[in-house]
């Protein structure tokens, strides 16, 4: 299935399309890793922290902050200015919150589908009969 073939679940629901669960996807793979997380919560108690100082907050060496640091950079859940040979780093609020929205309506549609599911099961229970169970 590619972004053309529409919605993963028919026309009549709110799921976004492929591209918008493709990113929804790379944000949680973004958010994936305990450090990345503890550097999200390190940054969001702060405007800006260098890799140093984000290094100094957590038990990982500095190759591997800086590697996690790429990685949220990419997702786009963090900018990094560089000043002379320090990249200083901040969240990107914007960004954060479209991954939240994208999560809630994610969330949404899949428990109103298993609510249906589950209503529409226990229709079906309801109408069988004991010969149809034999």
């Amino acid at each position: 299935m590619n972004e053309t073939d529409g919605p993963l679940i028919g026309a009549d629901t709110d799921l976004p399309c492929l591209s918008a669960c493709e990113d929804l996807a790379a944000m949680f793979r973004a958010l994936g890793h305990p450090a990345r997380i503890a550097i999200l919560r390190r940054l969001a108690g702060e405007q800006e922290a260098c890799c140093g100082q984000i290094v100094d907050a957590l038990p990982l060496a500095q190759s591997t902050v800086s590697q996690h640091l790429q990685v949220l950079k990419e997702a786009g859940l963090l900018t990094c200015d560089t000043r002379g040979r320090n990249c200083h780093y901040h969240l990107n609020w914007a960004r954060l919150q479209q991954t939240e929205d994208a999560s809630a309506t994610f969330w949404k549609v899949l428990n109103a589908a298993k609510a249906d599911g589950q209503e529409n099961s226990g229709k079906a229970m309801a109408g069988r009969t004991d010969a149809q169970d034999k």
